[in-house]
């Protein structure tokens, strides 16, 4: 069957399968009697991602509810392929209730078909992340009307300064009670640096090219050139995430800054020793308002 409808004609789910094919519940339908792949975006946390950027439409792939990454297989797949196999991209604004809007025509981006995001699986488990696709499509029947405005994804890698802070990076996540005991021990020592040491202090955004989600460096001594991340605890699983983080974000400088982790306390010797082979300081209170800090070297200096 030829297809017949245009932007802005409303058809109920139902009968528009009934037409054209696919199945009635996924959000991304390919048929296999007619050649197209219905999309369909809804008002419900699956659709988080959905919306214009102005040059593209950004649709969230499907899967990954069990807290695993999402993959290039069933409908992610099959919308991949959809130009190597003949198949249009045909998008749906479909409400809680009643009939599905029709946007219009679309194919996928060639240079750059999908980014990837961060993103919780399950809304109600927000601090489980896991790795998510969104589609980039380009539209062949004008510029979709209904859908909410979307930031584009940076191509390219850029590193952006902000205020220091610690800010939630997904959408519609709050810190938690950890992230916000370290917010205000960084806001703490932050103002240490400015007032008491006349340090410098900025933070960074760092988007890492090909990816809907930043990195976020929360404090960084321009002073001193120390890249710093804080922690709540001192126990070791948060100690073995946070080298982590200092050394990712660490790369996006030149040259290469030093790496400090703040704590709440005096770690214990043995997770002293463990930064100190790292080249990490540690920074802790010492007064209401002073500071200690260890001396980060290589192995051979230590005791």
């Amino acid at each position: 069957m030829d297809w017949h409808l245009i932007p802005g004609d409303r058809i109920e789910r139902s009968e528009l399968h009934d037409r054209f094919g696919g199945r009635i519940h996924p959000r991304i339908s390919p048929s296999r009697t007619s050649p197209n792949i219905l999309l369909f975006s809804t008002s419900t946390a699956a659709s988080r991602f959905d919306g214009w950027t102005g040059e593209h439409v950004h649709f969230g792939g499907e899967g990954g509810v069990d807290g695993t990454d999402q993959k290039l297989n069933q409908g992610n797949g099959a919308l991949l392929r959809h130009e190597a196999e003949g198949r249009a991209l045909r998008l749906f604004l479909q409400p809680a209730f009643g009939p599905v809007e029709y946007i219009g025509d679309y194919r996928l981006d060639s240079r750059m078909p999908f980014a990837q995001v961060e993103s919780p699986g399950d809304p109600r488990r927000p601090l489980e992340v896991r790795q998510a696709l969104v589609f980039r499509l380009r539209p062949l029947s004008g510029p979709p009307r209904g859908l909410p405005d979307q930031a584009a994804a940076v191509t390219e890698r850029q590193v952006t300064r902000t205020a220091p802070g610690i800010r939630s990076a997904l959408p519609g996540q709050r810190l938690a009670p950890a992230q916000q005991a370290a917010a205000e021990m960084l806001a703490r020592y932050e103002g240490f640096l400015r007032l008491s040491d006349r340090c410098e202090t900025a933070g960074y955004r760092i988007a890492t090219g090909h990816s809907l989600s930043e990195m976020q460096v929360e404090l960084f001594d321009r002073t001193r050139e120390e890249l710093v991340v804080t922690l709540a605890s001192c126990a070791r699983p948060g100690v073995w995430e946070a080298l982590g983080r200092l050394n990712d974000q660490s790369r996006f400088f030149a040259p290469t800054p030093r790496r400090a982790l703040l704590l709440p306390g005096q770690p214990d010797p043995d997770l002293m020793d463990l930064l100190l082979s790292q080249q990490v300081t540690a920074i802790w209170p010492s007064g209401p308002f002073s500071y200690a800090r260890s001396e980060a070297g290589p192995a051979a200096t230590r005791r």
